[in-house]
């Protein structure tokens, strides 16, 4: 198991492939398994490394408040770590907070932006209040919960989808947030997603940037409210932005999509 020491913490890191490489930062939920359906097609054409952002995983999880920033600080210190002067920076979920944060400040770092699974630039109020479901559930029964699992299925995919997978994908939910995360860090991760507005930035964000979401994403959806930025805004307000809609998924696009989001990301890598 491969770690380095960054700023105060040991970071748990995993390459695979060769070629340019592709930093994938993981979600609120999974930290890098969100990427398992679709890393070992990417992984062919690229080298791409995964990592457990901090608080996630198989990294350190300390007591602390966690913020975009902290997560975009550490992913900067993690790449000068391994070596990585430029990358392709790859967010799905709240990696895409994450990655549009660290576009943002790192732009010397940034060679292409690849957002996935409904990047917004400000939640609305639904999606703000999906989110304190999911801190009133953590809070009261844990992260590490049947209830909080089902909370979150119902926000990851799409009606069809739930009703092929089965009960089974209960239990695998269960599994991941067992290995990955805690209470204290989910809510604050939770929070941290409500609390970004990222619309003033947008302009300053110059790498070119894919912007994908499922059309029924009711988490982080194509189009919010009329207070919140969705995923087409994000798109149309970055300078060199690309909105690609996977028409049958809901969030999860990465798994009910699994090689069309491959192929879409190769090819927009490619172009």
């Amino acid at each position: 198991m491969a770690t380095v020491r960054v700023n105060g913490v040991d970071l748990w890191y995993e390459f695979n492939g060769t070629g340019e490489t592709v930093v994938q930062i993981g979600g609120a939920v999974s930290g890098h398994e969100g990427y398992a359906t679709i890393t070992p097609g990417l992984s062919q054409h690229y080298r791409v490394l995964d990592y457990d952002h901090r608080g996630y995983g198989l990294s350190s999880r300390p007591k602390q408040r966690y913020t975009l920033e902290t997560w975009s600080n550490d992913l900067a210190s993690l790449m000068d770590a391994l070596g990585i002067d430029k990358a392709h920076i790859h967010g799905g979920s709240m990696g895409s907070f994450i990655a549009l944060d660290f576009a943002a400040r790192y732009p010397e770092k940034t060679e292409k932006l690849l957002m996935g699974a409904g990047a917004v630039a400000k939640c609305d109020s639904m999606s703000i209040y999906m989110f304190r479901i999911w801190q009133h559930v953590a809070s009261a029964y844990g992260a590490v919960s049947e209830e909080l699992a089902t909370e979150l299925l119902t926000k990851a995919f799409s009606r069809r989808f739930l009703d092929e997978a089965g009960p089974d994908l209960l239990t695998e939910t269960l599994g991941v947030l067992q290995r990955n995360t805690e209470t204290e860090v989910f809510i604050d991760a939770c929070q941290a997603m409500i609390d970004t507005d990222v619309r003033p930035i947008l302009s300053s964000v110059t790498a070119p940037a894919l912007v994908m979401c499922g059309a029924e994403d009711i988490l982080t959806p194509l189009d919010a409210g009329p207070d919140g930025a969705g995923a087409r805004y994000v798109a149309e307000h970055l300078p060199n932005g690309r909105l690609e809609v996977f028409e049958r998924s809901g969030h999860g696009h990465y798994v009910e999509e699994m090689e069309r989001s491959v192929q879409v990301i190769v090819d927009f890598l490619a172009s």
